[in-house]
């Protein structure tokens, strides 16, 4: 199974890519101050600090909320939110190719 990604840009601002994922700033917020409490870093979701600027690898990030965003079956309406949204950044931005395809 082959991944191939359609982002345009190598690193994404943290509006742009919120713009993208269509999830509040305060959710992403949230889910980095969770996996850092955890004792993370957010290196590993994709966070690129450049000077002062947020940066994010999207690939990284897809990766990442892949792993770690939809492993659970969601219990609330915001997470039946954020878990639909993320499927469909998913589904909008990567495309799986098997063998032959």
């Amino acid at each position: 199974m082959l991944l191939n990604y359609k982002f345009t840009k190598k690193q994404y601002r943290t509006k742009e890519l919120l713009k993208k994922l269509s999830i509040p700033e305060g959710t992403l917020d949230f889910w980095k101050a969770k996996w850092t409490k955890d004792g993370n870093d957010t290196w590993n979701m994709g966070l690129r600090l450049i000077g002062k600027k947020a940066y994010w690898d999207p690939i990284i990030f897809v990766e990442w909320i892949t792993e770690f965003k939809l492993t659970n079956r969601p219990n609330t309406p915001e997470q039946i939110s954020d878990q639909q949204k993320v499927i469909s950044f998913i589904q909008k931005n990567v495309q799986i190719q098997t063998n032959g395809s």
